[in-house]
């Protein structure tokens, strides 16, 4: 009996690193199911490109922020696909603020998008997986702001930092099942070649860069692909950073100025 082809569902994959770990999954042999709030150009691109690496691909729509979307898009992903062996919660928003003048509005558009969006998801995920006897993977993207205090991320920062730790607590509820559950933690990520003033900005970070370079899309994308999977069947509840080195010199940085992050 043939085996059959593995599923990934991505969210918030028609730009960016969300695309790049698309096509990541797509080189691996995977089929696709992409995702984003609306419909763009770049959605339609990526998924033109999934689809002449010879692969199946579906799209799906939907506002995450909404708290029923995260389940829908799940169960439509499954009836799509007629399987879902992963899910990567890439779908997220970064917004700086100083703490003082944080808004509510803020505050709560960070928790739906990057915590309660991505955990509501992986629930439906592991209920789907569990009924389906899938020993799938579950990978969150989280920061590297989750370890460190940065210029006005009271909010971001935070919100990261308890994706990482309920990753863990994932993990270790759904290790009975086979199910394993890991987050990728991206530092500094270009998704262009950058320009202008954000140019000069890029330069001055990748100086403070242990490997002394920014990270790519595909330094991300290859990550996640490889920790979904079997050759990472041993690990879950672990974070892992790319970063470059980014997050490790502290003292000595910041004894030399040299500690500069986005």
């Amino acid at each position: 009996m043939q085996e059959q082809t593995k599923v990934v569902f991505i969210t918030g994959s028609g730009r960016g690193i969300g695309s790049g770990i698309a096509l990541a999954f797509a080189e691996r042999g995977y089929d696709i199911v992409l995702h984003d709030r609306q419909t763009h150009e770049g959605l339609d691109a990526i998924e033109q490109q999934v689809r002449q690496s010879g692969r199946r691909v579906s799209v799906l729509i939907g506002d995450l922020m909404d708290k029923d979307v995260p389940a829908q898009l799940v169960d439509n992903a499954f009836a799509q696909m007629g399987r879902l062996d992963v899910v990567v919660n890439n779908a997220g928003i970064t917004i700086f603020q100083p703490f003082q003048t944080t808004t509510f509005d803020q505050l709560t558009r960070v928790y739906q998008t990057d915590f309660l969006a991505p955990y509501l998801c992986a629930q439906r995920a592991a209920q789907v997986m569990i009924q389906n006897g899938t020993k799938g993977s579950i990978v969150n993207i989280a920061s590297v702001h989750h370890e460190r205090a940065n210029d006005g991320d009271s909010v971001y920062g935070p919100m990261k930092a308890a994706l990482v730790r309920t990753t863990e607590s994932m993990a270790y509820e759904l290790a009975p099942y086979g199910i394993r559950v890991n987050a990728v933690s991206p530092g500094l990520t270009l998704r262009a070649e950058p320009t202008g003033e954000y140019a000069k900005r890029v330069e001055q970070v990748e100086a403070c860069i242990p490997l002394r370079r920014a990270g790519r899309v595909f330094d991300v994308a290859k990550a996640v692909a490889w920790l979904a999977s079997d050759e990472a069947e041993y690990i879950t509840g672990a974070n892992l950073r790319v970063d470059g080195g980014m997050n490790l010199p502290l003292t000595r940085a910041l004894v030399d100025g040299r500690q500069v992050f986005f």
